[in-house]
């Protein structure tokens, strides 16, 4: 359970407007027009690149400051303070840690000694099996010895290794034996290292059943002994091909009954997990003799190229609604998706290299209910065969008031692909 503390906001300077630090900004996370819709400076806070940096550079463009963290707390935080900063959020997964100790500096709702439970897998694992909320069997450790001890001594069939920090871009590897478990420990302990200081790594049991993204807000606790207040705002339901990559992520009914379910589920995870203050994340497995389980959770907003569509179907803003859990929340704006409005984001995924076929692109992108292709879908673009969820050729977002259009047209783009969406050859 967590502890309440009450929202102290920091003084700041006469005449300086409000101001909320983002630690580590990414791209995809736009909070500097966010910021400025409100009449808010956005200061990002970023940290040297070392010579073992890995990944995405800071986003720093829009920012009216940007103050670098050389590691001192006490100096980035009164920097901070000097800036009017009267709320921290993390911008990226990376940034949840540095995030959590700076808000703490300023006197702001964080629990920096317990912040690994809302960032990395193996701390969450551990955490939810001592409240009795069901997770995968799980270990973490930074030593091949002990993995394989564990594994061993566990007489699971399978397992996945991975980074135990949530936000590494490493694909899982699933393990069904020592050997196995040897040849890919060095290469992910090294991706882990390398994008978030973390050596740990986590051996999970593969477990079977439909994946699922929960996305939540967190206000703080309103009074002394009392509790943060939880809300879930929409829920995804994650769809693979047979061979385990991602086609289609659609937006489940709000008030559907499985949609209840992983909500309940992830309103208990985020109470064990010490959540605060702010947006989260928790990814989600459903295994019908245990019902949800937890995958990883991370205390960062995770926004994707269906934010406008889910705006517009749903009026749910998803970086507005964080900056609403530490700022005064704006008016008129919806909690949680309604009911209505149907969302899915289509994954393209080639069996082969080739091309984008120009005809077959237009023909795709002016389907009645596609709103969004990625950058990535230009006539003519060179393709790559997918061999993972990450190397998709890109992404299509489809949106209408009825499920019956949404469908249609996400059949019909499986068809072109299978005509020659990808020049050089048929999936």
């Amino acid at each position: 359970m967590s502890v309440s503390s009450v929202l102290v906001r920091p003084g700041r300077p006469r005449g300086l407007p409000a101001a909320v630090a983002i630690v580590d900004p990414c791209p995809s996370a736009d909070y500097a027009r966010a910021l400025i819709r409100r009449d808010t400076l956005a200061i990002a806070v970023t940290t040297p690149a070392g010579p073992a940096a890995a990944g995405p550079a800071a986003d720093t463009a829009g920012y009216a400051h940007t103050v670098v963290h050389c590691g001192g707390l006490s100096r980035t935080s009164r920097r901070l303070r000097a800036l009017g900063v009267r709320a921290v959020l993390a911008g990226s997964a990376r940034g949840i840690i540095l995030a959590e100790r700076l808000a703490a500096e300023l006197h702001l709702p964080a629990d920096p000694a317990t912040v690994l439970r809302r960032c990395d897998r193996g701390e969450q694992a551990r955490v939810l099996a001592q409240a009795q909320i069901s997770v995968p069997c799980t270990w973490r450790t930074a030593e091949l010895s002990a993995a394989l001890a564990w594994w061993r001594i566990s007489t699971l069939p399978a397992v996945l290794l991975l980074p135990a920090a949530v936000g590494v871009p490493a694909v899982p590897v699933v393990c069904r034996s020592s050997g196995e478990i040897t040849a890919a420990w060095r290469p992910m302990r090294r991706t882990a290292h390398l994008h978030s200081g973390s050596r740990h790594l986590i051996v999970r049991h593969h477990l079977p059943g439909r994946r699922y993204t929960v996305h939540s807000l967190t206000r703080p606790a309103p009074a002394p002994g009392t509790e943060p207040v939880h809300t879930v705002t929409d829920v995804w339901a994650h769809a693979h091909t047979a061979a385990g990559i991602l086609a289609r992520v659609d937006l489940l009914p709000r008030h559907g009954m499985l949609a209840r379910a992983l909500s309940l589920y992830t309103l208990r995870v985020l109470q064990a997990l010490g959540m605060r203050c702010g947006p989260a994340r928790c990814h989600l497995l459903y295994e019908p003799e245990r019902g949800p389980l937890l995958l990883s959770a991370a205390a960062a907003a995770e926004t994707s190229p269906a934010d406008p569509a889910l705006r517009a179907a749903t009026g749910i803003d998803r970086l507005g609604g964080a900056l609403d859990t530490v700022l005064p929340p704006q008016a008129d704006r919806p909690v949680h998706a309604s009911a209505c409005g149907h969302v899915v984001r289509v994954r393209l995924n080639a069996g082969r290299g080739g091309a984008l076929d120009p005809e077959r692109l237009a023909a795709l992108a002016a389907l009645p209910t596609v709103v969004h292709l990625s950058d990535t879908l230009t006539p003519g673009a060179p393709v790559r065969q997918t061999t993972c969820s990450r190397s998709a050729v890109g992404e299509v977002v489809l949106s209408h008031a009825r499920a019956q259009a949404v469908e249609r047209d996400y059949q019909h783009i499986r068809r072109l692909e299978a005509g020659g969406l990808y020049t050089g050859g048929s999936r």
